[in-house]
């Protein structure tokens, strides 16, 4: 069975990070609400947050500026935009194996952007129902004004800042509304997925530092971590390296592990089926043994793929 995040391996779009700029008009405010993301989970390690959370973060703020689900869905409806090759990809995975997308994306973006690919398999994401949250007119405007001040605080400062306003009583009842897939949701998906059908071999694919507890419970189970274009707490918790402009290379290197195992993939050309072998000779395709490679090069070449295709998205954790 096949795991995979959803932002990253196979749509180019960052959609909390899009829907944020659209609303507030402020990239640097989304970055650091992602470097305090980060924070919390990989370095503070604060009990009961998951990387992730960013996207729970955010939901104060767009109740603020009045955001509804209707308004989500006809900003997801534009601002989808896949990877080259993500059908055919998809399709060809679909068609042999079972698929489990786990994405901290909320679920109006996934299961519009799912929609579009033609995606038949199991779908999570973060729910909120943005349409029940309703805030007074003085909290509004107060999350509204602390949009630009959270942008320009750095380090200690930000967090201690984000510490107060987090654990506000107003605002933790909005949290709490948000039922949100961060790094350890995603890992548990993958093991109850693994219990139910007797997975010996799961695969799981991903990119950042929410996929990290994911790739480690698919290799405690048996299986193999794969991180296309990852960032740095990606690629430290995979046991491969997938740096490609096309996502043809998840469909190749997902047929190789399964009918021939991990070592073949040190011949990957010999191995492509058929009816992919076109398509991915088009590709801009290195793929990585981690355990054989020299980590800081695959990160560069990585991390340089990741922004050629998304941008800032690319910079996030």
């Amino acid at each position: 069975m096949i795991f995979t995040d959803w932002e990253g391996p196979w749509v180019l779009t960052d959609f909390a990070f899009e829907l944020a700029n659209a609303i507030f008009n402020n990239p640097r405010f989304f970055s650091n609400l992602s470097v305090y993301d980060d924070y919390l989970a990989y370095e503070k390690k604060k009990r009961g947050y998951e990387a992730g959370y960013t996207l729970k973060l955010l939901v104060p703020f767009f109740v603020a500026f009045e955001i509804r689900n209707k308004d989500v869905e006809e900003i997801a409806k534009s601002l989808t935009f896949f990877i080259r090759d993500a059908k055919i990809s998809m399709d060809f995975i679909q068609k042999n194996w079972k698929v489990a997308v786990i994405s901290t994306s909320y679920n109006q973006f996934l299961k519009i952007s799912a929609s579009k690919l033609g995606f038949r398999g199991f779908l999570h994401g973060t729910e909120i129902d943005f349409d029940s949250i309703e805030i007074n007119d003085e909290l509004k405007e107060e999350l509204k004004n602390s949009i630009d001040l959270i942008a320009s605080l750095r380090d200690e400062e930000l967090y201690k800042y984000l510490d107060e306003l987090f654990e506000r009583r107003e605002i933790k009842e909005i949290l709490d509304k948000v039922k949100v897939i961060g790094a350890g949701e995603k890992a548990k998906i993958l093991k109850y997925y693994c219990k139910l059908f007797d997975i010996d071999f799961p695969i799981a694919i991903g990119d950042s530092i929410s996929d990290y507890k994911m790739f480690k419970t698919a290799r405690k189970l048996g299986g193999i971590a794969i991180a296309f274009n990852g960032n740095k707490y990606a690629l430290e918790n995979a046991d491969i390296a997938i740096v490609s402009d096309s996502a043809i290379a998840e469909a190749v290197v997902v047929y190789v592990l399964n009918k021939y195992g991990v070592n073949a993939l040190k011949d990957l050309n010999q191995r492509i089926p058929e009816e992919l072998k076109e398509i991915y000779k088009k590709s801009n395709t290195k793929v990585y043994l981690l355990e054989n490679s020299d980590f800081e090069m695959v990160l560069k070449e990585s991390q340089n793929m990741r922004v050629k295709l998304r941008g800032s998205a690319g910079m996030l954790g």
